[in-house]
């Protein structure tokens, strides 16, 4: 497999490949209004996906994040031509394919249950379909791309013989040989062991640069996400909640949810009561004040209050007030869990490195305006 140059990133903030003679160009992939309901005789209708809308540039990395159950793998699969759209359209480039079987989609699929050829052995495997295309040099490019994935040694053995993590990096390998123009791959790497899933994760995103598959990753892990993704669409419900880019979920999320989901250690969620005097705005925690950015709530409102450990500033004079309950050194930084009189929650600080604290100490901690974040208590939705 031959390697493709780069130009810089456009205005996507993803690299756009040179193609090489013979290459399969991206395609934009455009979703509208894409609902999957599920019904059977004698039993509730269940909504897995509703109403989905995502405009996906050519060569653009997307990850679909969440829990469980919130309609992630449905949406690969009805791309794929797996399941069928109730109603809505998907379209590869300016082509509606919601009616097309799967083998005329020309997209690469790499599932989590692998789906190998038993009796073929992994190179095999990998070569079948450029074979079945008369695609020249197909060993060559079998050869490269297992090396590159860190599996040239698996190459003579057989899909029964594999762990579950190298199993895992042979369906990747198959869905990426194809080099094509729309890639699917649904939790490509959460078989891999942690030192395994670091490296065949950035060799994933070195290939998808050079290569401009447009991409769709399904993910519960958002350090996956947030490290391979030009852009995140952050799904509950069979809703996205929010499609962005990983600095525009971590720094400005949309609803409570988003906040909550997306960032480690997780967000400092707690209730206050919104104070107004005149145009300025502060919130009530317990005995204590913060000042956020928002400007627009009520007085008197009741809101959650969110706080990232990373924005917390300790040795303050005015902030939340609270005392250490749990100190743990990670070298880098510190994380300190303090009981806050009034907020039933402990809240996670994250302090410099070099900083020691111990079981009651007392601790004064606030963080910048623009990082206190207001949601609506009822809704959930961010407050400005």
């Amino acid at each position: 497999m031959s390697t493709a140059a780069t130009i810089p990133a456009g205005a996507g903030g993803h690299a756009t490949p040179r193609r090489g003679a013979g290459r399969t160009e991206p395609q934009a992939l455009t979703i509208r209004n894409v609902r999957k309901v599920y019904a059977s005789r004698g039993r509730e209708t269940f909504e897995a996906v509703k109403g989905m809308d995502m405009n996906i540039r050519p060569g653009e990395l997307i990850s679909l994040l969440g829990p469980s159950g919130c309609g992630k793998t449905t949406t690969l699969r009805m791309i794929a031509g797996l399941e069928t759209i109730t109603s809505g359209d998907i379209l590869i480039g300016d082509r509606r394919i919601n009616d097309l079987p799967p083998g005329k989609r020309n997209v690469g699929v790499g599932f989590e249950s692998y789906a190998l050829y038993p009796p073929l052995n992994v190179r095999e495997n990998l070569a079948y379909g450029l074979k079945a295309r008369k695609v020249a040099g197909a060993e060559a490019q079998v050869d490269d791309l297992a090396r590159r994935l860190e599996m040239t040694e698996l190459l003579d053995l057989r899909p029964a013989s594999l762990s579950s993590g190298q199993k895992q990096r042979v369906a990747l390998a198959r869905a990426l040989i194809r080099q094509p123009p729309v890639l699917l791959l649904d939790e490509p790497l959460g078989h891999l062991d942690a030192s395994a899933r670091q490296r065949v994760r950035r060799e994933l995103k070195l290939l998808q640069r050079e290569f401009g598959y447009t991409t769709i990753v399904v993910t519960h892990d958002q350090l996956e996400a947030l490290s391979l993704s030009d852009r995140i669409a952050v799904m509950n419900g069979g809703i996205i909640q929010q499609f962005g880019t990983p600095d525009e979920l971590f720094d400005d999320p949309a609803n409570q949810f988003v906040a909550d989901f997306v960032g480690e250690p997780g967000i400092n969620l707690f209730p206050g009561v919104v104070r107004r005097d005149g145009g300025r705005v502060t919130v009530r925690v317990g005995d204590d004040t913060l000042v956020p950015a928002a400007s627009t709530p009520a007085d008197g409102r009741k809101v959650v209050v969110g706080m990232r450990p990373p924005d917390c500033v300790t040795g303050v004079e005015r902030g939340l007030r609270g005392e250490v309950a749990v100190f743990e050194d990670l070298l880098e930084y510190g994380l300190a869990t303090v009981v806050v009189p009034g907020v039933d929650e402990r809240l996670v600080v994250q302090t410099p490195s070099g900083q020691a604290w111990s079981g009651g100490d007392a601790l004064t901690f606030t963080a910048p305006p623009e990082r206190v974040y207001l949601f609506d208590a009822e809704t959930g939705d961010r407050l400005r």
